[in-house]
C-alpha cells in the first residue's frame, strides 16, 4: 500500500465520520492501520473477494485487512470489491475458469451452490482444532455444514424479527406489544398504524429480493407449515397456503402496506420506516445501525416474529460466511485471515459497526448486544431460530431469486392466488432436488 492509497483510505474514513456513519470518538481506531503502512515485501498474497461494497463496509474491511497484514509478516490480504449483483456470477465464472480467489465473503445460501460444483474447500479439520470452535453457536455451525463437512466460517449470523416505531405508538396512544404477541395483535397494530390519507402504513412488506419469499415462509412456519418434510416438498400444504394468504391479505384486503409493496426491496423497507411512511417492517439486525441514524435510538425497538395459529413461530438463521475454495493458491493464508476475523476485536468491531450478531457465544453475551433494545427482538429469537429450509438443496437458492420472487410479487398484486403461487413454486423446487 503506497502513501497515496493510505491517504485516500483515511480521507474516506474522515468523510464517513463527518457524515455520522462512523462515530468521531472511534475515529482513532479506524485510522490506526493507515498511519504506518506495512512494508513486508516478501509476504504471500491472499486474494479475497468482498461482495457488499458499500462505504461503511469498505472502510471497515480496509481497516481490518490492514490490521491483519500488520499483525504478521507471512501473508498480505488483497481485497477485491465486487458489486453484490455481480458477485455470485463472477465467482461462478472464476471457479469454472480455474482461477477462484483464495477466499470470499458470501451468504450461506450461495455456499451450497458452490459446494454442489465441487468448488468449496472442506475445512472441518482446521475448524475442529481452532481455538474458538466450541464458542461458536451450534446453529451457526449448521448453516455452514453440508454432509457433515464444515465448508465455511460463520462471520456473522442473522435472524429475522419485527422493527416497530415506539414514537408512533406513543403518538397514537397504542399499547406496547410484547415479545409473545400473536398474529391477531400484529394485524391490529398494523391497522392502528395505518393512516393512508397521511401516507402512513402499518407494515413495510417486501416484494423484491430473496427475502420477499422468505418472510412469508417464516409466517407459514407459524401456522404449522414446512418447506420439506420426510424428503418431500410441502411448501404448498394447506397450512402454508392459508398462512401465505393471510400474509398477502395485509396488502390486498387490509391495505396496511404501501401501494409500492410488490416492488419494494431492502432499501425501500428501511427508508420508508426511517421516514415514517411505515411503522413496522421485517428484517434482521443488519439494518439496526441504519435506523439508529434514521430514526434515533430511542424511537424504535424490535420484537420476535408474532406467534401464529399453530402456537409456534420460527425465524430463519442465516450466516454471512468466509469461504475458501479448493482451487485457492494460498489456503494457509486464507485460513489465517478467516480465523483472525473471528477473534475478539475483529468480530466485535465488525458486528457492532454493521448491526449484525456475532457467531461466538462469548461475544454475543456482551452488553453491547444482549442489552440493546434495537437488537432485543433478534436475541430473543434465538430459541425459535432454525436453519433456513431453502438451504436443503444447492439449486434452491438460485430458484428463489429467479422463480420464487416473481411468483410472490404476482401474488402480492393479486394476479395469482396464494395456492397457485405455492403450487407452482413447489414444482420448481421438486425439479431442483435431482
Amino acid at each position: 500500500m503506497d502513501e497515496r492509497t493510505s491517504l485516500s483510505r483515511r480521507k474516506l474514513l474522515h468523510t464517513l465520520a463527518g457524515a455520522g456513519v462512523i462515530a468521531a470518538a472511534d475515529l482513532a481506531w479506524w485510522d490506526a492501520p493507515f498511519i504506518a503502512p506495512r512494508r513486508a515485501w516478501g509476504a504471500e498474497p491472499v486474494r479475497f473477494q468482498w461482495s457488499v461494497p458499500e462505504p461503511t463496509r469498505i472502510a471497515l474491511m480496509n481497516s481490518l485487512v490492514e490490521r491483519f497484514n500488520q499483525s504478521q509478516k507471512d501473508f498480505a490480504v488483497q481485497i477485491e470489491y465486487v458489486p453484490q449483483a455481480q458477485a455470485r456470477q463472477k465467482l461462478i465464472s472464476a471457479i469454472t475458469g480455474g482461477s477462484p480467489p483464495d477466499l470470499c465473503q458470501v451468504w450461506d445460501n450461495w455456499v451450497g451452490q458452490f459446494n454442489g460444483m465441487g468448488a468449496v474447500e472442506d475445512i472441518t479439520a482446521r475448524a475442529k482444532t481452532w481455538k474458538h470452535y466450541a464458542d461458536v453457536v451450534p446453529t451457526a455451525w449448521q448453516t455452514v455444514t453440508i454432509n457433515s463437512k464444515i465448508i465455511s466460517l460463520p462471520l456473522a449470523v442473522t435472524l429475522d424479527g419485527i422493527y416497530y416505531r415506539t414514537d408512533r405508538l406513543k403518538e397514537l396512544g397504542l399499547k406496547e406489544p410484547t415479545p409473545d404477541w400473536t398474529w391477531d395483535e400484529f394485524l391490529a397494530l398494523s391497522k392502528a398504524f395505518t393512516k393512508a390519507d397521511k401516507n402512513q402504513y402499518g407494515y413495510g412488506m417486501r416484494g423484491s429480493g430473496t427475502w420477499a419469499l422468505l418472510y412469508p415462509t417464516e409466517f407459514a412456519y407459524a401456522n404449522g407449515a414446512e418447506v420439506l418434510k420426510d424428503g418431500k416438498v410441502v411448501i404448498n400444504s394447506k397450512e402454508a397456503v392459508d398462512a401465505v394468504a393471510w400474509y398477502l391479505d395485509l396488502a390486498l384486503k387490509h391495505k396496511v402496506t404501501p401501494p409500492s409493496a410488490a416492488t419494494d426491496g431492502f432499501v425501500e423497507i428501511v427508508e420508508t420506516f426511517g421516514r415514517g411512511v411505515t411503522s413496522m417492517y421485517q428484517h434482521n439486525s443488519g439494518s439496526s445501525g441504519q435506523q439508529k441514524k434514521n430514526v434515533g435510538v430511542d424511537k424504535f425497538a424490535t420484537l420476535p416474529l408474532p406467534i401464529g395459529p399453530a402456537k409456534k413461530r420460527a425465524s430463519f438463521w442465516f450466516s454471512e460466511t468466509l469461504t475458501m475454495f479448493k482451487g485457492a493458491k494460498n489456503k494457509e493464508g486464507a485460513w489465517q485471515f478467516m480465523s483472525f476475523m473471528l477473534d475478539d476485536e475483529p468480530s466485535l468491531k465488525y458486528n457492532t459497526t454493521l448491526g449484525l450478531l456475532p457467531a461466538r457465544k462469548s461475544i454475543l453475551d456482551r452488553p453491547v448486544f444482549s442489552k440493546d433494545p434495537a437488537l432485543a427482538g433478534f436475541v430473543q429469537s434465538f430459541p425459535i431460530g432454525i436453519v433456513s429450509p431453502y438451504l436443503a438443496y444447492p439449486g434452491w437458492g438460485g430458484k428463489i431469486d429467479s422463480d420464487g420472487v416473481p411468483l410472490i410479487q404476482q401474488a402480492m398484486l393479486g394476479k395469482v392466488s396464494a395456492k397457485e403461487c405455492l403450487d407452482r413454486f413447489a414444482e420448481i423446487l421438486k425439479k431442483e432436488m435431482t
